[in-house]
């Protein structure tokens, strides 16, 4: 009995241990204005020890359920063009294709989706002539590539930062 309780106990504190609460929502949020605030800054705004904040902090990393990185702005980089690219590709070459356009380091975003289009990317650009050009000559050599549509982004109000890869 005491063995199956211990193997809950731990059971319940691993669980517990993954799923974020609300602590560790208002830490991410914080961390999502400014990344490089110390522990120190963090647990005065959170009313928490740097050593709970650290604690924390190390758990999210550790778990996989935060990731700190480093982003840009593509505009100030001279990726100033943004554009999602709808793509109808063969079934049979769906798999193949995905791990091809992930490849591709113009492409910042991919996802297969329901509806007209296969899959769906966000691109970024430095000139509708370089947007041309990847749709004419890199994405027209995929295998499985059908058809594709581009729709250029006029003002993006959310989502403009990308990951540095």
């Amino acid at each position: 009995m005491l063995i199956v309780l211990i193997i809950s106990k731990l059971c319940y504190n691993l669980l517990k241990m993954s799923i974020p609460d609300s602590i560790d929502e208002q830490l991410v949020r914080l961390l999502g204005k400014d990344a490089l605030q110390n522990s120190e800054a963090l647990a005065k705004q959170l009313k928490l020890s740097s050593a709970t904040v650290r604690r924390r902090l190390r758990r999210l990393i550790r778990s996989g359920l935060l990731h700190i990185i480093g982003v840009i702005d593509p505009a100030k980089f001279g990726l100033s063009l943004a554009a999602m690219i709808a793509l109808d590709v063969a079934n049979d070459k769906l798999e193949l294709a995905l791990e091809e356009l992930a490849k591709k380091t113009e492409l910042r975003w991919i996802s297969t989706t329901t509806g007209r289009y296969d899959v769906i990317a966000l691109g970024r650009f430095a000139s509708t002539d370089a947007l041309s050009e990847f749709i004419q000559k890199d994405l027209a050599k995929l295998e499985g590539i059908k058809d594709t549509e581009a729709f250029i982004c006029l003002d993006m109000k959310k989502g403009r930062y990308i990951p540095i890869t």
